[in-house]
């Protein structure tokens, strides 16, 4: 396993200073209500939204107090109701545009009149009669429906995982939207530190070893073949239009230079990646080395399609090498 950069820990140090001054939990995952109480809880979340219109900004601690999902009882049947739908409307009407955000309140009381009206079919159990539910198995049992699923596994563990995340976001931003100026600003700027450090660790990885593609099966150690006869193939292979192979053949006239040149030791099972670290940063050779590999990587082993100025840049990287 690759040990972290100091970066890495000084990132990682400031995210969990901003965790844990994040403040509390939100509420509750679930709530159990009677039905009264459940449609007495709709209205009443009716009527808060009614009010982001001209207040906006509560809709952040309204967001928090949300439960996770309803538990309805009704005599002896029960009904669970999930509030991820609203959780996530909130999200978006938080995030959106202000010219934006009636018709997103308009949407979210939509949904919450029709839950109401669910709720009185849940009062009314007989309403539909055996005939109508015969119907409806029917319909379900056609071809078209078949293939209709409930959330997978995969769907359920995204749904776990976007939870997750919303739920640590939201203790972050909760806690900066209840801090003072002054408060306000030393969040921030640590939040700001924090991904500026990970954005240096991460481009700092990318740039020592951005992909270590597979071993390319050779008989032989580069060296083996002088460079000048690698050369010549490539030559000879973009005479004859094949741009992918010109390159390729280009790439190792450079790797068997510098062997011969004792840049390290033969051996017929490095990568390009491992030929590239052998050579030191302070080498001059490395830029060009560097320049080879990428484009040899991105065409040999991507696919990538390559034309007669790719294999001209591969020349006048080799020349640079002192391949002539």
């Amino acid at each position: 396993m690759r040990r972290l950069t100091p970066f890495a820990w000084a990132a990682l140090l400031l995210l969990l200073i901003g965790v844990c001054r994040a403040g509390p939990a939100p509420s509750s995952p679930e709530t159990a209500l009677s039905l009264d109480a459940y449609q007495a809880q709709l209205q009443d979340w009716s009527q808060q939204l009614g009010a982001f219109e001209q207040h906006p900004e509560q809709a952040l601690p309204f967001r928090a107090s949300l439960p996770q999902k309803s538990v309805v009882s009704e005599g002896a049947r029960s009904l669970e109701v999930s509030h991820d739908w609203l959780n996530t409307a909130l999200v978006e009407f938080i995030a959106a545009k202000p010219e934006r955000k009636p018709e997103l309140l308009r949407q979210m009381q939509t949904r919450l009149a029709a839950q109401r009206q669910e709720a009185d079919l849940f009062r009314q159990p007989a309403a539909y009669p055996a005939s109508s539910q015969q119907k409806l198995t029917d319909i379900l049992a056609r071809r078209e429906f078949r293939a209709v699923r409930g959330p997978t596994l995969w769907d359920q563990l995204k749904q776990r995982v976007e939870r997750w995340i919303i739920y640590w976001l939201d203790r972050v931003f909760s806690r900066v939207a209840g801090t003072q100026h002054g408060g306000k600003i030393v969040v921030w700027c640590e939040i700001a530190l924090a991904i500026f450090l990970v954005v240096i660790w991460l481009r700092r990885i990318a740039q020592r070893q951005l992909i270590d593609w597979p071993r390319e099966p050779v008989l032989f150690a580069p060296s083996q073949k002088h460079w000048r006869k690698w050369l010549a193939e490539a030559r000879e292979a973009a005479q004859q239009g094949c741009w992918r192979e010109a390159i390729h053949f280009g790439y190792w006239a450079a790797i068997s230079q510098l062997e011969q040149g004792g840049a390290w030791a033969p051996d017929r099972a490095r990568t390009p990646r491992e030929y590239l670290r052998l050579l030191p940063r302070a080498s001059d050779k490395r830029p060009v080395l560097d320049a080879l590999t990428r484009r040899f990587e991105i065409v040999w082993y991507g696919h990538a399609d390559a034309g007669a100025d790719d294999f001209a840049a591969t020349l006048v990287q080799l020349e640079r090498l002192g391949c002539r």
